[in-house]
């Protein structure tokens, strides 16, 4: 019985340590889409300072193009990808990544970030480029 109680609080241990892409809560964009630009759009407050950029980096490495839009009304894009984010000036603490098709109004991607537990040593040797990869990465992981 011992044995099972300490097995359970291990396993409690390392599960609460998990951070990086909420894998239940990931939906990839399906590579038949085709996704070649969007249009970006979110609240840059409590985001870091560079979050936007490495933000398009992390896209222009999947070949796909990107503009920065003020409101979905601006957008002359097939997709936005509608971002929300906290961190501080140098990295990102918690983001949400929504990728919605304009035409048809619909969620087509979403990915949940959070750094915490072994995350936070990666993110230390990684930076926010780092980061923003790895969101952008399992967005679009199969391309």
């Amino acid at each position: 019985m011992k044995n099972i109680i300490l097995g359970l609080m291990a396993f409690g241990l390392v599960a609460c340590s998990a951070g990086g892409v909420d894998e239940g809560s990931l939906k990839p964009v399906n590579r038949a889409l085709n996704v070649k630009h969007v249009c970006v759009k979110g609240s840059t407050r409590g985001a870091p300072d560079q979050f936007v950029a490495n933000l398009k980096t992390s896209l222009k490495k999947k070949n796909i193009t990107s503009e920065s839009i003020a409101s979905a009304s601006d957008a002359k894009c097939d997709y936005i990808l509608a971002f929300g984010v906290k961190g501080n000036r140098n990295i990102v603490a918690k983001a949400k990544l929504r990728l919605m098709e304009v035409k048809n109004q619909s969620e087509v991607g979403f990915v949940l970030y959070a750094r915490k537990g072994d995350e936070k040593d990666r993110v230390a040797e990684v930076g926010l480029q780092g980061q923003t990869d790895t969101m952008i990465g399992q967005l679009f992981k199969d391309y």
